[in-house]
């Protein structure tokens, strides 16, 4: 008995692995894995490949066709299937990443282009495209996509104008009155500005950046409301401390370099002044971070331009009650020659 129980048992489990086998084949032609790689170039056609495919596909179903890359849903739709030899397969659009409607896809493929340096920035992308229909669907063909994320000639280009541009304010900056405060001294005599250099941080910052996001992008880049932002309050404390000065008679002090003139005032390092240029700097350096990574203007928290917006607004509060430095005036006595001889009183008031 017990050696029937056993016979029995061993031809039901040989019976149950050959059905597994079998099965196999039939499990593995549902998927089917396409070999070739898809060249994929922004703002142009690409054509997914497999034959068979325009048969299992009439036109009123394109909209219920899914195309996932990396496993995440694109919005990418079919626009067409060509059944000919040479494109045998469903034809798609690569739009220009330009949109702030494409944020997650513009991520997704491009994101962090300085990893793929190494491979002449080109990305090899998982796909796969999927007939998601009301009675239920399947995989249709999966592989890879390959993406050129970068031009090097547009990036030669690109980065030799970012280049230019810094070259010329740190030129201009250095000889020019752009970054200089307004007084009566020569030229290079005269003391940097805070605020002008304030203005000129983030203006470079904001130009590389879109500068950045039309190379990667290869389209016009759309502005995010804190880049607009952080441009207005450069602006506006330039502004209110210019208006500052004016009330004030101008101040013909000689700059002390770079680093001295920004952080100081008449009494000498001012806390309010280091307090401004560290927001600055920091900030700076974590919006053009996030751009790189994530190709897109950052959306800072709207409390990050209230205290960019505050730290101005007491640089320019602290501009109003500042020292200035006496410079000595000449002063044309109408007392003749012989009135001073005479009385040495008047000698004194008229020199004072």
């Amino acid at each position: 008995m017990n050696t029937l129980s056993f016979l029995f048992s061993t031809l039901q489990r040989c019976f149950v692995a050959v059905l597994f086998f079998c099965g196999l084949p039939a499990t593995a032609a549902d998927t089917v894995r396409s070999t070739e790689i898809v060249a994929v170039e922004l703002n142009h056609r690409f054509v997914i490949s497999t034959p068979g495919i325009c048969e299992q596909l009439s036109s009123d179903q394109y909209a219920e066709v899914e195309l996932r890359i990396q496993g995440e849903l694109t919005p990418l739709k079919p626009m067409d299937c060509n059944p000919a030899a040479t494109g045998y397969g469903l034809q798609f659009f690569m739009p220009q990443l330009d949109g702030s409607d494409l944020g997650a896809m513009r991520e997704l493929l491009v994101g962090s282009p300085w990893k793929d340096a190494k491979h002449g920035f080109r990305r090899d992308l998982p796909y796969s495209l999927t007939l998601n229909t009301a009675v239920g669907g399947g995989v249709l063909v999966s592989g890879m996509l390959r993406l050129q994320v970068l031009r090097p000639a547009y990036l030669l280009l690109g980065f030799g104008f970012i280049l230019g541009v810094g070259f010329a304010l740190l030129r201009l900056g250095r000889d020019s009155g752009l970054l200089r405060d307004v007084t009566d001294l020569a030229v290079r005599s005269r003391s940097f500005s805070l605020s002008r250099v304030q203005m000129a941080w983030w203006f470079f910052i904001v130009f590389a950046s879109y500068m950045w996001l039309w190379l990667v992008g290869e389209g016009i880049p759309t502005f995010s409301s804190q880049a607009l932002g952080l441009l207005g309050i450069g602006s506006a404390t330039y502004f209110a401390a210019a208006s500052v000065d004016a009330t004030k008679p101008p101040v013909n002090s000689e700059s002390q370099g770079f680093w001295s003139d920004i952080l100081s005032d008449a009494q000498g390092l001012a806390l309010y002044r280091f307090q401004m240029l560290v927001f600055n700097l920091l900030f700076g350096v974590l919006f053009i971070l996030y751009v790189v990574q994530h190709v897109s203007m950052p959306e800072f928290d709207g409390n990050i331009l209230t205290l960019m917006g505050m730290s101005a607004g007491t640089y320019a509060g602290f501009k109003i009650p500042e020292k200035t430095q006496n410079t000595p005036v000449a002063v044309t006595s109408t007392a003749s020659v012989a009135d001073v001889s005479e009385d040495p009183k008047k000698a004194y008031s008229a020199g004072d």
